[in-house]
């Protein structure tokens, strides 16, 4: 859109952007009755008014999300519906405005209830955070504002008056001295909606956080790009090159390890024709202790960059051999494919519930440690164990053991910029106050160990850490809650 003002840009996206009401049945295998879930299109565009010149420019949208966070297809404005809130079973998760939302439900089965609504054959599925950021780059540029429940049934910001609530959810908790807690889906005012109009996707901020399609494990997300195997014959168990075609770009490092079904291939090589197709050169298959095997044409090559995004701007590793919990020398690996930064020359890191902080690092061990470091408990761990650094600044319940233990939590100040990151609005710097370009509503939670699954939105109770940007990473893909939801989405 070159040479559009920030105004003719607004108007052409909100031109663009149309809700519909998709009729599906309730179930997946067509054996429930009619549903309707209303989705509003996200219309391709370009970031444009952002903070950081270098997240401006990315090409977004093209996608329909659901306006509303779901619910059971039978949900009422008194009822959250006749299925088990973490057992969806066949059960479609459906888009509809005025009941109670669908909370109480694990990550897998957000997934799984997203799945169960097809429409026109195609099977819809859990929000990712290429789309989520799509609508946070889009409220930025028309609601900065953007508002939502994050105080027990109003914006924090708004006045205690009727008109800045919405409806009350009656099945939701109740606190003393608050007239509600969660509001019913889409009841808000229409600054609650992304654009701040009544065809907008509403409660992204607050009300309940909401699962996004994003993993963690000890602090380090895997970003999945994928090529096609470009070769009529399909290759052979010995192959040492392996033509590629459909190569998703930013352009592939120039060495590192992809998977080809069960099978790790290390390669030393890329050669990228520039045109979407390539070859991965200098492979060694059977990588990691897999088998080598030949595979199809067609077959897809995945490769995973790993990055650490929690702490924000921190460093991961894992662990090349066994330790015992009185060793003082840590030996570890970088991850495949990791990408950087490295660990420092000195800190501390954390592996699962146990701080270690060390003196010295000559790029395979970690020297002159001190295990059980500020209150924690030393103990063994297995090669391979990963484990990132901690943030001193934010070093929360350092001594609790658990699933739920030490955390870090802070507000955002900037968003990655990385070529393959930037359009997944992910955290790259935190402080206590948050950068006053992103109004302070941006809070950031974070655990690096063990797998994390993504929260986003904030809660009827987060205040002003709530936000389109803020980010969660503190709970197991497990975990179920009252304040948690989920929305679904699909391709056009």
């Amino acid at each position: 859109m070159p040479g559009l003002s920030l105004a003719q840009l607004r108007d052409q996206i909100l031109a663009g952007t149309r809700e519909k009401h998709f009729i599906h049945n309730s179930k997946s295998d067509g054996s429930g009755t009619n549903a309707i879930s209303t989705m509003v299109y996200v219309p391709k565009f370009k970031t444009a008014g952002l903070p950081q010149p270098e997240l401006n420019g990315i090409e977004m949208g093209g996608f329909w999300v659901d306006k509303y966070q779901c619910s059971q297809p039978d949900a009422t404005s008194k009822s959250r519906g006749a299925t088990n809130s973490n057992a969806p079973g066949l059960v479609a998760a459906v888009s509809q405005a005025g009941v109670v939302p669908w909370t109480d439900i694990d990550w897998n089965n957000a997934k799984t209830a997203c799945a169960n609504r097809v429409i026109n054959g195609e099977a819809c599925r859990l929000i990712g955070p290429k789309e989520w950021a799509a609508i946070a780059y889009l409220s930025w540029l028309l609601n900065p504002d953007l508002k939502g429940n994050t105080s027990y049934g109003r914006d924090h910001r708004d006045a205690n008056s009727w008109e800045n609530f919405g409806i009350k959810d009656p099945i939701a908790p109740q606190y003393a001295g608050q007239i509600m807690s969660r509001t019913l889906t889409g009841t808000g005012p229409s600054s609650w909606s992304h654009n701040g109009q009544a065809n907008g996707i509403f409660d992204i901020v607050g009300n309940v956080w909401e699962w996004v399609d994003l993993l963690i494990e000890d602090g380090v997300y895997a970003h999945a790009k994928t090529a096609k195997i470009n070769d009529a014959d399909g290759i052979t168990a010995a192959d040492s090159t392996i033509a590629l075609k459909d190569i998703e770009y930013p352009a592939w490092p120039a060495s590192g390890v992809v998977t080809i079904g069960n099978e790790d291939i290390k390669y030393t090589s890329f050669l990228d024709n520039g045109d979407g197709t390539g070859a991965l050169i200098g492979c060694t298959r059977g990588y990691n202790g897999t088998t080598a095997a030949a595979a199809a044409n067609n077959a897809t090559v995945t490769l995973k960059l790993r990055y650490c995004i929690a702490p924000p701007g921190g460093s991961a590793a894992k662990l090349s051999a066994n330790i015992t919990a009185a060793q003082t020398t840590i030996p570890y690996v970088y991850p495949d494919n990791y990408k950087g930064p490295n660990l420092p020359s000195s800190g501390t890191i954390q592996i699962d519930n146990e701080q270690i902080t060390y003196t010295g690092n000559d790029g395979a061990n970690l020297t002159g440690c001190t295990r059980g470091a500020n209150g924690t408990t030393a103990a063994a761990a297995s090669a391979g164990k990963g484990f990132a650094t901690v943030n001193t600044s934010f070093n929360y319940n350092v001594t609790a053991t658990g699933d739920y233990g030490q955390y870090g939590q802070a507000k955002l100040d900037l968003l990655s910029i990385d070529a393959e990151l930037k359009a997944l609005a992910l955290p790259n710097s935190v402080s206590s106050g948050g950068n006053s370009n992103y109004k302070n509503l941006h809070g950031y939670w974070w655990r690096a160990y063990k797998q994390r699954a993504a929260l986003r939105g904030g809660n009827w109770n987060d205040g002003s850490p709530a936000g389109v940007f803020a980010l969660n990473l503190n709970n197991l893909p497990s975990i179920t809650y009252t304040s948690i939801g989920f929305r679904a989405c699909k391709s056009i």
